[in-house]
């Protein structure tokens, strides 16, 4: 099994869910404190509401240029 190319490492991005989803919480409170809906920061970071609603419920995570993209709309 650990010569598949397909097989990975149980808990192998665990670290880079945490991080990500203290990079999310900041986001939220962002857009709660601004009232705004997830509308703008889709369309600031250039991509689907959909998308914001899978990164904030876990579904998915992001990858290094969406961090990059949150990261710099948040000090915007």
């Amino acid at each position: 099994m650990a010569d598949s190319r397909y097989w990975r490492r149980p808990g192998r991005r665990d670290e880079e869910r945490k991080r990500f989803s203290a990079l999310l919480q900041k986001l939220e409170r962002y857009r709660l404190r601004g009232r705004i809906t997830k509308r703008e920061p889709a369309r600031r970071l250039n991509t689907s509401e959909a998308a914001i609603h899978y990164w904030l419920s876990g579904r998915t995570i992001g990858r290094n240029a969406t961090v990059e993209r949150i990261e710099e709309f948040l000090r915007a």
